[in-house]
């Protein structure tokens, strides 16, 4: 009797003394990997820091990652805070963890160190690994997939750069001038042509318009059709779920990614597996995402897009004419008989160019009739032009809207596209250790973001305050807190850089893609460059053919947080104009 009660007592002694052996066993375990993570990161931090010696750092960020806690500080003004930190230097360094080899950038705007990273050592910087090294480039892959701008290629690739190649091979394929003047043309002029009669409604011109939703739904309704053959309405106010999510998934991841910079570089350190990882996973990044109002609201809305997606795939594959459609869904579905890629891989291509196709030509636009709208003059010699060379019932081609034939429309174009790129930042890690000219040593690892070349010439004046007025005309409060950080504030290059003069693009000689390196430079170059501007003269013309603009009075205008750069007016991503006919 009595060994039959010790048995259990036996056999829960055994049981708590096999979980102790595996807590001290798992104990060991993590402190070993700790251990380990800690001394290579710091061997490899060390070792980026001495490279990095000769590069000063960025301005009240001498300390390590002492950037981040900046960065988040100052998320919703970031272009006016990398201007701060960076000005008077053509180049220097934020500074990562002396423990982990995550978080070291080189900010940079020389020409000829765009140049070098986007051309001539094309090979070594491409887009970075997703990591808890790496975090940017966790939910950036979550949210565009194995995209063209997630993709990478050369050192950093796993098949020689095959799957990047291929996407532009077929992405250029819509990209030719058959396509030019003829579907893209038509249905350029189409969406435009809605946009004008939308905006000439008497009831619509009684208020001012959110001349920004406009745009961004014009380029919206022109890519469903030219990438998708799918023909939507939303100039016209019909719902777009897949720009409606596409919009509200950018905002919620950016503001969710950098939340997470730190917890995930300590988390994929100081956490043994399976509560991290080397690829940024684990159960505590599980845990911080699920926790956050930001990342549900990102994947409920990714959710979305890709319902949607699925939906123009199947539509695609069932239409009777898919042999001959020359949408850009069809051709990548139709080329997926010779190159065996996923349907996902499809998606997530298609999902990319989005971004290329809808927000900075949307962008382009509505910083283009903000310069128009509130200066009367500029938008007087657009109207004489249009009226003399394009006037209303004309048809408009490559030929008829080229520089040569509508000159000061495309040096407005071009001045818009200086003073506000529509991605004003950019970054490339680097996958072997480089020099750059000036013999700047760059470690392996290192993240460069090539920003402006900011020079201190006459701008401490122009800081005195911070808003300033527009015009006399509309009495508009204008933040200039975007106006430094493109490579085309160069007071050498441009005198004057602050002011908007399309004069100086007036004879027209297109600049080297590195000194202007809105459309990327390189074998990166934008395959969509010549369609964006084409693009937006259709609208353009389309629209002061028959209307002008005025800015409303009142507004306090800047630049929203999302990758591509939005207008703002106070709180709300929006531009306010009253609209009139002419």
């Amino acid at each position: 009797m009595e060994e039959t009660r010790s048995q259990p007592r036996l056999a829960d002694a055994l049981s708590k003394q096999l979980l102790l052996k595996g807590l001290l066993a798992y104990s060991a375990f993590g402190a070993c990997q700790v251990l380990y993570r800690l001394l290579r990161g710091w061997r490899e931090s060390l070792r980026m820091r001495d490279m990095l010696a000769d590069i000063p750092a960025s301005k009240g960020n001498e300390a390590p990652m002492s950037w981040v806690k900046e960065m988040r500080k100052n998320f919703h003004r970031a272009n006016d805070w990398r201007y701060e930190i960076c000005e008077g230097m053509p180049i220097c360094k934020n500074v990562g963890f002396r423990w982990n080899p995550g978080g070291f950038q080189v900010i940079c705007g020389e020409p000829d160190m765009v140049r070098h990273f986007l051309k001539d050592a094309f090979d070594t910087y491409t887009k970075g690994v997703p990591s808890g090294e790496n975090p940017f480039f966790i939910y950036f892959q979550e949210f565009l997939g194995d995209g063209i701008f997630t993709v990478r290629h050369g050192l950093g690739s796993d098949d020689d750069g095959k799957a990047w190649t291929q996407m532009r091979k077929i992405s250029a394929q819509i990209f030719n001038r058959k396509n030019f003047n003829s579907l893209m043309q038509d249905v350029f002029v189409e969406k435009a042509e809605s946009l004008r009669s939308f905006l000439s409604r008497p009831e619509v011109q009684k208020e001012p318009v959110d001349l920004q939703m406009g745009f961004f739904n014009f380029t919206m309704d022109s890519i469903m059709k030219i990438f998708f053959g799918e023909d939507s309405s939303t100039v016209m106010g019909k719902q777009n779920r897949y720009g409606e999510a596409f919009d509200n998934a950018q905002g919620a991841m950016r503001q969710h990614m950098v939340k997470s910079i730190s917890f995930n570089l300590i988390a994929s350190t100081f956490l043994p597996w399976p509560f991290s990882s080397p690829s940024g996973g684990g159960l505590a990044r599980m845990l911080w995402d699920a926790t956050s109002p930001t990342y549900r609201e990102f994947t409920s809305e990714l959710a979305v897009i890709h319902d949607e997606a699925d939906r123009l795939v199947k539509e695609c594959l069932a239409d009777p004419k898919f042999e001959t459609r020359r949408d850009l869904l069809a051709l990548f579905l139709q080329a997926q008989k010779e190159i065996k890629f996923t349907t996902q891989f499809v998606k997530d291509m298609v999902l990319n160019l989005i971004i290329a196709g809808r927000d900075t030509t949307a962008c382009l636009l509505s910083w283009m009739f903000y310069e128009i709208s509130r200066d009367p003059e500029v938008q007087k010699r657009l109207h004489d032009e249009i009226d003399r060379k394009s006037p209303a019932g004309t048809s408009m081609d490559l030929k008829s809207l080229s520089h040569n034939e509508l000159p000061y429309l495309h040096a407005v174009i071009y001045e818009t596209l200086r003073l506000w790129p529509p991605v004003p930042v950019d970054s490339k890690v680097a996958f072997a250790d480089d020099v750059l000219p000036g013999g700047w040593k760059v470690p392996r690892g290192t993240t460069l973001v090539f920003c402006p070349l900011v020079e201190d010439v006459g701008w401490k004046e122009a800081r005195s305050h911070t808003t300033f007025k527009a015009s006399a005309c509309c009495g508009c409060d204008i933040d200039f807190a975007v106006l430094w950080y493109n490579m085309g504030r160069d007071p050498v290059r441009y005198p004057d850089p602050l002011a908007f003069k399309p004069e100086r693009w007036i004879p027209f000689t297109a600049p080297p893609h590195h000194e202007f390196p809105v459309f990327q430079a390189g074998p990166r170059i934008c395959l969509g460059m010549d369609m964006a501007i084409f693009e937006a003269k259709i609208a353009a013309v389309e629209l002061l053919r028959h209307l002008r603009f005025e800015l409303k009075a009142g507004q306090s205008i800047t630049y929203g947080t999302k990758i591509t750069m939005n207008v703002k007016s106070g709180d709300k991503e929006e531009l306010l104009v009253w609209v009139k006919k002419r």
